[in-house]
């Protein structure tokens, strides 16, 4: 009996044996092993670099002028053989200035074409109509100047002259004088009223009147 006993228990052992060992074998989950390693984790992400962005460079402030009592702005052309002239009464400037800086200097000036004066009421009449400076439908005149630079005869301010609606480059020759209270802004230049489609019409002839137009400035300038 007792031999019996001990067989079954043998046999017993042998089956629990053999059956953990065919679990391992088939990829069957079984108890871990005490000696089995976890799992490792996950590795974590890598940190990412935040890009600092560049700081922005601070506007340049210059010293600012503004028209004062005392400035004009005239003009002269050929009419009949005969030079003519006149003067616009109403106009304003500023201008942005610093010598060492002439690059960030800024000239802007805004004309009032209604404001021509040739000391004949006829003639301003015909300047204004339609056909030539149509100050009904064009205004103004303007003159903007992003820059300063030297040029053969000093410093000239570089920019664009708008005048019925047409808009051409320019170089103002500029003469610049300080004065007790401010600067004064002096020079001339001569442009073409047929660039800008001052003379419709009968006017586009030159005949009668000349093609170069003669513009003369200086401009009182307080420190604004």
């Amino acid at each position: 009996m007792t031999n019996y006993l001990v067989s079954l228990a043998t046999l017993a052992l042998f089956a629990g044996s053999a059956s953990a060992q065919s679990g391992a074998q088939s990829g069957q989950p079984g108890k871990p092993s005490a000696a089995a390693k976890p799992a490792s984790a996950a590795p974590a992400p890598a940190a990412t670099a935040t890009a600092t962005p560049a700081a922005a460079k601070p506007a340049v402030t210059l010293p600012h002028y503004v028209q004062a009592a005392g400035s004009s702005l005239g003009f002269a052309f050929e009419q009949a053989g005969a030079q003519s002239n006149g003067a616009f009464r109403q106009f304003t400037t500023k201008f942005d200035y610093d010598e060492k800086n002439l690059a960030a200097s800024r000239l802007d000036v805004t004309v009032q074409i209604g404001s021509l004066d040739t000391q004949d009421k006829d003639r301003d009449d015909t300047l204004k109509s339609a056909d030539l400076f149509d100050a009904a439908k064009f205004p103004t005149a303007t003159f903007v100047a992003s820059s300063l630079a030297r040029g053969a005869s000093g410093v000239e301010a570089v920019g664009k002259l708008t005048i019925r609606n047409v808009t051409k480059d320019l170089r103002l020759p500029l003469g610049i004088k300080p004065t007790a209270s401010g600067l004064e802004l002096s020079g001339s230049v001569t442009i073409k009223r047929l660039d800008y489609g001052v003379g419709q019409g009968e006017w586009k002839s030159t005949e009668s009147a000349g093609d170069p137009v003669k513009i003369t400035y200086k401009v009182v300038m307080a420190k604004g």
